[in-house]
């Protein structure tokens, strides 16, 4: 059947005059190029797909890397927190020292800048007289300035927050 169809088409290919014959070879030519275009657009826009399938894969990625680093990073921040919330200042803290000399110890042995409400959190599990105070924030505060004045420790406003940070003059 197939040797068929093969002798029809020859036949009819000898059957056509040239000018019939240049027309359907043109006729070919154009529909093979046409065809040729569609392929090549559909190659490139496949091409041009991927690329963008790849670079947004990368981007991800990248998104994903810097998420887990970030998290990572606060982990180790939260456990340092926690470290200086349970700050047990042990033998070497000196309850007869003065309120400065204290202030002034635990930033030491906490190693960072530490907020007010964190020196309170410190103070309220190694001092017993400071337990004795009923407004502690206030009780704290004197001394603060007391420190800051005697230029003993830094306090530095944080943008956006209330309160200072506090740190002693070598804390960089």
């Amino acid at each position: 059947m197939e040797q068929l169809y093969t002798y029809l088409e020859k036949y009819a290919l000898l059957n056509l005059s040239k000018a019939e014959l240049v027309a359907k070879v043109l006729e070919l030519q154009e529909r093979y190029k046409q065809t040729s275009e569609k392929y090549d657009n559909l190659f490139k826009s496949n091409k041009l797909e991927k690329l963008k399938q790849k670079e947004q894969e990368d981007f991800l990625h990248k998104k994903i890397d810097d998420l887990f680093t970030q998290l990572a990073s606060s982990e180790i921040n939260k456990e340092q927190y926690r470290k200086v919330a349970d700050l047990k200042l042990g033998n070497t803290f000196n309850p007869n020292a003065s309120w400065v000399d204290k202030i002034v110890f635990v930033l030491k042995e906490a190693g960072r800048p530490l907020r007010s409400s964190e020196i309170i959190e410190i103070l309220l599990k190694n001092d017993i007289t400071f337990r004795t105070i009923t407004n502690k924030q206030k009780g704290l505060s004197t001394h603060l300035t007391k420190a800051l004045s005697y230029g003993r420790i830094i306090g530095e406003k944080q943008k956006g927050q209330n309160g200072y940070l506090f740190r002693l003059p070598d804390m960089e």
